[in-house]
């Protein structure tokens, strides 16, 4: 749509028959921008091409006006020849297509090839791609390349069904029910009155799964009456009347098992509604599905093996029979959930709140006067302090930042919303992570709320009060309205943005900042020792509104944070930058007395704070960025390790032999040869290091194959076989100690090895005076660092090779074990049997000179004795 300028324009449909009811007039707001260049991509596998594989991407630069078909409808395996130009032409101005992956915070290398686009290899699976391109602002003709997400599936139909399989609906005259994954939103699962529907990419197709009774019952109705599911990785949950079953997607078949999921009693079923994939727990599996009784609560994983023996959903909660379960969810923080209960005897409402990781309970009472009567439903807010919404039929109540402040939603002046819907019921609720809910009446009349608002803003109607509605959230955070039809299941995008802007066209409210940016967008970060994460966040907004950024968190205690504000002001408009500096600052050298302290705090839930940036003030009509909540992680970050660094003057050769013998007597444990058979790929190349060098290792930490810095803490190394005849070149007395330094012989009590026997948990440092006996500081010093002068020496009578194991024992370092492993080959010593040859022909030159001597002193001697005889 073209517009001669920005701004609001009404819009209405052009009806001829009036009789037909007339539609809502919409107030469309047009905005100018320069970006009117688009990314195109393509995955030429995922579109029936046999060249390539599932994941390469192709790109380039399209403009919309001069888009031919194929690539409106993205079927184009190759640019045109004026797209093909265009790319070029950008590309040599400088732009360049940068991907970053929204399955985990990582970036795609592209590089453009001669064809005239770029490529870029995709990680992750090969069925489900989804993918942001930006990158920098590059005119061409005043029109600039806008930055736009894609996704791509390869989708597996369902297993062709057979007469004996049998469908799953919902009682008769039901409204719709969804579900869908989390972390995989593209994979859904609708529950309507006319069957059950499964899509595996966002209803771009559906299609109805149905189940084998095998051994179960036919029921009467000639199908199977649900009334929840969910939707599990490799199957689904359903409860048909008071018990669980289950289909696995691999046979359809439908079974019950009392052991595996509960057989009767069953009032609910809830799913997780927030990815915890990205939570940095080790070790550790969340809940990702909840069931309950009137007086048990039953948590599940993400997966159900049906060929084993073990429970799927294990009890974590049971009440008396004077409290009932009124309904669960998944809480504002990933590893928490809470239950709604009732007190019968009071008839009161409380909250009760399980923190997973640390197995702990917390009850609140919901509100202090019962003003609320069931059934219930409560929805979590993704929140960094607990946030919680709780509806049932007519009204609906939230609670801020861990219930400090209790609101009534409101239309108008009144709390009951349905009196507002024509007495119509409330069905579902629907929240983005920008905090735009939709609260939709079984009528289909729409209502929206920035979340954090008390009031309701009714919203064009859009379906007749008679069709069957529900509304999904897809992976591109859209809104897509679902429409079951005699002729099927209409599939629609609903433009949430532009029915807010024109139900709220002439109404006073007006954001009251112009800009809100921030670079906190990754969901997880990572703390370790002595680290600090510093980001920044950016607001504008009109002179004297007096807006500012909050920083909200959870776990005080745990993370220092400190701020630091520059505010301007230039023609009436204010900007006020913050960066924050996020650390932690606990001494572990006073914790070494507890020898598991360290690696436990590495793993301990409390260990992790969620943080939420929000301006002080926000308004109907405010867009919030998606991302501005994350996880801070106080421990060890995932794939951190360290290696030893190969000097550039020392070359590294692999596989130069197998196996080699180590004599006896340099042994510390054993008087015999021992024969090795050297593992390269655990040990790596050797070093070949001259017997007459000083040895230090230099020790690098990485993220992955990421560097991060050189390291500069107190390390260890000790030898794998157990070889004596290496060296510390200091003395404790050398290096200054005020006491007697740790050593292997002293470390290596019991009989314990010597991975464990010493490191963070247990390392004294002998720089401290901790009024202990001085002792004997004439012992090799055993302790090295990148800048001591302690180093390695190596034995000076044979060429040797060395298997050390090198590990980090400076406590304060780092959460992480950090070791590695290093070989060490010496060279440069003459070898015995080079000089036999030489020995023998020195004692053979000996023998023939002794022989000589006495063979000329005998032969002086009788020449003597015959001058002296006188001639006869």
């Amino acid at each position: 749509m073209w517009c001669k300028s920005p701004g609001f324009q009404a819009v209405k449909p052009l009806v001829s028959d009036v009789s037909t009811e007339k539609e809502e007039e919409r107030h469309l707001y047009i905005s100018d921008s320069f970006f009117r260049l688009a990314w195109y991509a393509v995955i030429p596998l995922l579109r029936n091409s046999p060249e390539r594989d599932p994941q390469t991407v192709r790109i380039w630069i399209i403009d919309p006006d001069r888009a031919d078909e194929a690539e409106i409808k993205n079927t184009a395996m190759m640019p045109s020849v004026y797209f093909r130009y265009l790319t070029k032409c950008l590309f040599i101005g400088g732009e360049f297509a940068v991907i970053e992956l929204s399955s985990f915070p990582q970036t795609s290398q592209s590089y453009f090839t001669n064809q005239g686009f770029w490529e870029a290899r995709l990680l992750g699976v090969h069925e489900y791609h989804h993918f942001h391109i930006t990158s920098q602002s590059v005119s061409f003709h005043g029109r600039s390349v806008a930055s736009s997400q894609h996704v791509f599936f390869r989708t597996f139909p369902e297993k062709p069904h057979d007469d004996k399989n049998v469908s799953l609906c919902l009682p008769t005259g039901s409204q719709m029910s969804i579900v869908w994954g989390a972390c995989t939103p593209h994979r859904a699962l609708l529950l309507s009155d006319k069957g059950t529907f499964i899509t595996k990419n966002a209803f771009l197709t559906y299609e109805e799964i149905k189940v084998d009774p095998g051994e179960l019952l036919m029921p009467a109705e000639g199908y199977y009456v649900v009334f929840d599911a969910v939707l599990l990785e490799n199957g689904s949950i359903f409860r048909i009347g008071d018990a669980l079953f289950w289909r696995d997607n691999e046979d359809g078949k439908l079974r019950k098992n009392p052991i595996k999921l509960p057989g009767e009693g069953v009032k609910g079923l809830s799913f997780r509604t927030q990815c915890a994939d990205y939570y940095p727990l080790l070790g550790f599996e969340l809940a990702t599905v909840l069931a309950w009784t009137d007086h048990e609560l039953y948590k599940g994983g993400k997966a159900l093996d049906w060929k084993t023996n073990s429970n799927y959903m294990s009890n974590i909660l049971s009440l008396p029979k004077t409290t009932k379960i009124l309904t669960a969810a998944f809480g504002s923080h990933p590893a928490s959930f809470g239950a709604l209960v009732m007190y019968t005897d009071s008839v009161q409402l409380s909250l009760l709140t399980c923190y997973e990781t640390e197995g702990i309970w917390k009850t609140r009472t919901l509100l202090s006067t019962n003003v609320l009567q069931g059934p219930f439903q409560m929805l979590f807010v993704n929140a960094a302090l607990e946030t919680l919404l709780v509806w049932n039929k007519d009204t609906m109540l939230y609670s801020l930042h861990n219930d400090s402040e209790w609101r009534y939603l409101r239309i108008m002046d009144s709390s009951n919303i349905s009196q507002e819907a024509s007495g119509s019921h409330i069905h579902h609720v629907v929240m983005d992570r920008s905090r735009n809910m939709l609260v939709k009446m079984e009528n289909n009349v729409l209502f929206f709320c920035k979340f954090g608002m008390n009031k309701l803003f009714r919203l064009p109607t859009w379906n007749d009060p008679g069709h069957s509605v529900v509304l999904y959230l897809n992976q591109k955070e859209q809104i897509i309205m679902l429409t079951m039809l005699d002729g099927g299941l209409h599939v629609q995008k609903y433009p949430l943005q532009m029915e807010i802007r024109s139900a709220m066209q002439g109404e006073v409210h007006s954001c009251p900042f112009i800009g809100f940016t921030h670079n906190m967008n990754r969901p997880v970060y990572y703390i370790d020792k002595e680290e600090a994460i510093e980001f920044w966040v950016q607001i504008v907004y009109h002179e004297g509104k007096n807006i500012n950024v909050t920083l909200s968190r959870n776990k005080d205690h745990v993370l220092q944070i400190t701020e630091r504000t520059h505010f301007e002001s230039v023609r009436h408009l204010d900007t006020t930058n913050k960066t924050f500096t996020i650390y932690q600052d606990a001494d572990y050298r006073d914790m070494t007395n507890n020898s598991d302290l360290i690696i436990k705090k590495s793993r301990n839930s409390s260990d992790i704070v969620t943080m939420e940036l929000l301006p002080t003030h926000i308004d109907y009509s405010c867009n919030l960025p998606k991302n501005q909540i994350s996880h801070f992680f106080v421990g060890c970050p995932p794939n951190r390790h360290i290696r030893v660094i190969k000097p550039q003057r020392i070359p590294c050769k692999m596989h130069i032999f197998d196996s080699y013998t180590i004599p006896g007597f340099v042994l510390r444990n054993s008087s015999k040869d021992l024969t090795v058979f050297y593992d390269w790929k655990s040990f790596g190349c050797v070093l070949r290091i001259h017997y007459k060098d000083e040895f230090r290792p230099d020790i690098e930490l990485y993220d992955g194959e990421t560097f991060v810095r050189s390291v500069d803490a107190n390390f260890i190394v000790w030898e794998n076989f157990n070889r004596k005849d290496y060296y510390f070149n200091a003395t404790m007395h050398q290096v200054a100690c005020l006491h007697e330094a740790q050593t292997w012989t002293s470390m290596l009590v019991d009989e314990k090895h010597p991975e464990e026997a010493w490191g963070p948990h247990n390392y004294r440092s002998c720089f401290v005076d901790d009024s202990e006996k001085l002792g004997n500081l004439d012992q090799p010093y055993e302790i090295m660092n990148r800048s001591s002068m302690n180093f390695l020496t190596f034995s000076r009578e044979n060429s040797a090779i060395y298997v050390f194991y090198v590990k980090i024992v400076d406590p304060n370092y780092s959460f992480c074990d950090l070791r590695a492993v290093f070989a060490v080959q010496t060279y440069g010593i003459p070898d015995v049997d080079q000089l036999l040859p030489l020995y023998m022909l020195l004692s053979q030159c000996v023998i023939t000179l002794i022989i000589l001597c006495i063979s000329f002193y005998g032969y002086t001697f009788i020449y003597r004795d015959m001058l002296q005889k006188k001639c006869v």
